[in-house]
């Protein structure tokens, strides 16, 4: 008998809600056909139409718009509110919570399934949706890309720690051979090498300093790295099994979180890279820049330029036309002359235009310099390179909050140097010098 009741409760709910809101009626009002519609509900419905008022229940047509109020369909909704009605369906993992229909379309800009009748909603109109079965193949890809790179960046973790450890074995080999040589040389050159003792000692105690501090580095950063990569990955492959609906929910928290991780495996960088273009308005008048600024090569002749205040007078020198002041950016340059001498990397906004500058981090400036196929880092002194291959086509990687610049051959994406981690303040720019004949291009 109750349950005959409460089921007759939920047919009295289905009488009294309007098919449009899919809520009680509000101020009803019956047109030509019969039924029944919130006041204001119809009248958005049929707005802006001069004939032809369909129903948006039967599709009846009638050619005016004409409504009546229906105060004693109020009163019997007003009256059945005071009842505290049961809903006419329980809600399923796959229904609208506030309209109780299926969820058959996912919105890219909010990044959660939704119903037809969310979807025309002033929410939703004007956002880009699509079926959730595409929806979901879609981030399935995104996911499984993800997962195939963090994978990599895993084995290329793992490699580094092992390398590390290598390096660390060696190093401590190094350290016992310089130990053992100090104390063999000590009684006969005692004399000798007293005055030199506390320095050696010194240099002794900073390589055990750097050694302990690799150890420590490769003991805690690495596997944390690993564990919290591991996890990721188990969370995206277990996510790329679910069905359609549960990949979807949150899958926009878990592509942040692969967005957050902090590349070292070079292949990664890819997904940074940027389209980069050079600044005419900073070039050095011997400095020809192509339409579009994809393209740059010296001249070895004065054109007469405006002297601006961001103009390189004294040095070769051009600035992309972008700056950085926060992410992490790649972009690629090919060398298009051979064995002529250029810098490459990276110049905060602050560099010396017109006059000397300090080839430096100090001076404003994070480059590698190739001249003759001769190779070095622009830091204080110079650090000499040794690449591999010769490069003829250069990566150069920028994480703005992890203060890291790294530059590579960008065929190989052989490591040429990585700078010291030091905090950015400062806006930074690609920065190209160029010496006789040579000529690049941005790719």
């Amino acid at each position: 008998m109750a349950g005959a009741v409460a089921a007759q409760l939920v047919n009295l709910k289905g009488e009294i809600t309007c098919s449009i809101c899919l809520d009680y009626f509000t101020d009803p009002v019956s047109i030509e056909c019969g039924h029944n519609f919130c006041r204001s509900c119809i009248t958005q419905r049929w707005e802006g139409r001069d004939a032809n008022f369909s129903c948006p229940q039967c599709s009846e047509i009638s050619p005016r718009k004409k409504f009546r109020p229906n105060g004693q369909l109020g009163n019997v909704v007003e009256i059945a509110k005071q009842l505290h009605l049961p809903p006419e369906r329980p809600l399923g993992d796959n229904l609208c919570e506030k309209h109780e229909e299926k969820l058959r379309l996912f919105c890219a800009q909010d990044q959660r399934m939704i119903c037809w009748v969310c979807r025309e909603s002033k929410e939703h109109k004007t956002h880009a949706a699509s079926p959730v079965e595409e929806a979901a193949e879609e981030h399935k890809v995104k996911l499984q890309e993800w997962l195939r790179l963090l994978k990599k960046e895993e084995e290329y973790i793992l490699e580094s720690k092992v390398k590390g450890e290598e390096q660390c074995r060696t190093l401590r080999e190094k350290l016992r051979t310089e130990k053992q040589k100090m104390e063999s040389q000590y009684e006969k050159l005692w004399q000798l090498l007293k005055e030199n003792e506390q320095t050696l000692h010194r240099r002794l105690e900073e390589m055990e300093k750097k050694i302990t501090m690799v150890e420590n580095a490769n003991a805690t950063r690495l596997p944390n790295q690993i564990t919290s990569l591991n996890a990721l990955i188990t969370e995206i492959e277990k996510r790329c099994e679910e069905p359609v609906w549960e990949l979807l929910k949150d899958v926009g928290s878990t592509l942040s979180r692969c967005n957050d991780v902090k590349p070292q495996c070079p292949e990664l960088f890819k997904i940074y890279k940027v389209m980069v273009t050079l600044d005419p308005d900073t070039a050095h008048p011997w400095l020809l820049v192509s339409e579009g600024g994809r393209r740059v090569r010296e001249t070895g002749t004065w054109k007469t330029l405006s002297d601006t205040p961001k103009r390189f007078t004294f040095w070769c020198c051009v600035l992309g036309s972008e700056g950085f002041t926060s992410g992490r950016h790649y972009w690629e340059v090919q060398l298009l002359q051979e064995g002529a001498g250029w810098h490459m990397g990276v110049a905060a906004e602050s560099v010396n235009r017109k006059g000397e500058i300090t080839w430096s981090p100090e001076g404003a400036v994070w480059a590698v310099e190739g001249w003759n196929l001769h190779y070095k880092a622009l830091t204080s002194p110079e650090t000499t390179l040794f690449p591999r291959v010769k490069p003829l086509k250069l990566g150069v990687y920028l994480d703005y909050e992890g203060g890291r610049i790294s530059l590579y051959n960008a065929d190989s994406m052989e490591l040429l140097y990585s700078f010291p981690q030091a905090p950015f303040k400062d806006r930074l720019f690609p920065y190209f010098n160029l010496r006789t004949r040579a000529e690049l291009r941005l790719v």
